[in-house]
């Protein structure tokens, strides 16, 4: 129980600071402005947004805008349906490593943050550790059910997913410990 109310805490605070999270707010704003995924310039932008830094132009050079474009993204984003990130991260491969699928759901969390769960280091360390499984970039379906199980069970719903994603990375070791 002692657990449990420290969790409920750490919730209460990332509730109270979420405002702070600028440039997320600011990522997700300037998307907004920039609705629909059929110009090809305005797609470039937008990965050239989303992407880190020094991926950017890995991220352009091989094609992601054109593959985005090709796969007509706007209405499986709007649905919240999950594949779309996969089908993303694949860009024309069978295979998906783990930069693609990272690029991948912060694209479509950006386009909509209630719906895809974001996929990085400390996310991934909660959500293996809650589930006592292993995810691999494949996985992703199998990983945003169990980030969404867990925004359930915590009563994480006023939180989009960069604010979940803060709260995983800022309590990762209590939460590692707390679901161990």
């Amino acid at each position: 129980m002692k657990m449990d109310k420290m969790i409920e805490k750490h919730i209460n605070h990332i509730k109270d600071i979420r405002g702070y999270f600028l440039t997320d707010r600011k990522l997700i704003n300037f998307i907004r402005f920039r609705p629909g995924n059929q110009d090809i310039d305005v797609i470039k932008e937008k990965v050239m947004a989303v992407a880190n830094l020094d991926r950017a132009d890995y991220f352009i050079k091989c094609g992601f805008q054109n593959h985005i474009k090709k796969l007509q993204i706007d209405s499986p984003l709007g649905q919240g349906e999950l594949l779309i990130a996969v089908r993303v991260a694949q860009n024309g491969n069978d295979t998906i490593d783990y930069e693609n699928i990272e690029f991948a759901s912060r694209y479509c969390a950006v386009h909509h943050p209630t719906y895809f769960p974001l996929w990085n280091s400390h996310s991934l360390k909660i959500a293996e550790a809650f589930s006592q499984s292993c995810f691999s970039p494949d996985d992703y379906l199998e990983y945003g059910a169990v980030v969404k199980e867990m925004k359930s069970k915590h009563n994480l719903a006023p939180l989009n997913y960069f604010d979940i994603s803060k709260f995983f990375w800022i309590y990762q070791d209590d939460l590692i410990r707390y679901y161990r």
